[in-house]
């Protein structure tokens, strides 16, 4: 079988499929919802934390644990439902590795709709203001997130692409704060363009403000 098939077949809300690995998360019926003013959860708490473009990001994974996963910003048509797992490593700005989500996602998660300068490999020097995206991303290592997913499950280098998220605010939306911060441009990816247009608003925002390497790549 191969590990597209097996990943939709263990994404399938049906208990008794076999071969499936181990999952921390809960998926759930993938649909693409607003984000609510606020959620509580079945622990009795309110949604995890709504960042902002500025200051410190602020992590609280025990509520993360407890959101309806329903709610989070996802594609009109998402392959599959949200996944729950753990930030294990960070390649770069834009790429992720994700432990708990299952054995079928033994892949980096390339996040959907951004794209960060590269940070050094092979031989060839960091470009302009790589190593500080990557360094924003690495706040992510060791925090829960949620996946979300739109038209496409897969790249053509056969990474996961999804969206990243830390809460259910529109600033708890990984890709967002890369571009509102300068850390990233825009990106559209084949069907994958649920968030393009907020994307592209989130970029101008930056540039217009001459955030990160807006104002250090000149």
């Amino acid at each position: 079988m191969s590990r597209r098939l097996a990943l939709l077949l263990c994404a399938l809300p049906i208990p008794l499929i076999t071969g499936c690995p181990r999952q921390v998360g809960m998926p759930v019926d993938g649909s693409t919802m607003s984000t609510p003013d606020a959620f509580v959860g079945d622990a009795g708490v309110g949604p995890a934390p709504d960042n902002g473009y500025r200051g410190a990001i602020t992590f609280d994974d025990a509520r993360l644990r407890v959101i309806d996963p329903r709610v989070l910003a996802t594609g009109s048509s998402p392959c599959r439902a949200p996944v729950l797992g753990e930030v294990y490593a960070v390649t770069d700005g834009d790429t992720i590795r994700v432990d708990g989500v299952s054995e079928v996602f033994n892949a980096p998660v390339r996040m959907i709709g951004i794209d960060t300068p590269e940070i050094s490999h092979d031989g060839m020097p960091a470009e302009c203001f790589g190593n500080e995206a990557r360094d924003f991303t690495e706040q992510l290592e060791g925090h829960l997130v949620y996946l979300t997913f739109d038209a496409e499950c897969f790249d053509r280098f056969d990474r996961v692409l999804a969206y990243v998220h830390i809460g259910t605010g529109e600033g708890d939306m990984w890709e967002r704060q890369m571009l509102r911060r300068g850390y990233a441009t825009e990106l559209g990816v084949g069907a994958n363009r649920t968030w393009e247009s907020s994307f592209r608003a989130d970029e101008a925002a930056a540039r217009a403000a001459n955030e990160g390497l807006w104002s250090a790549c000149r």
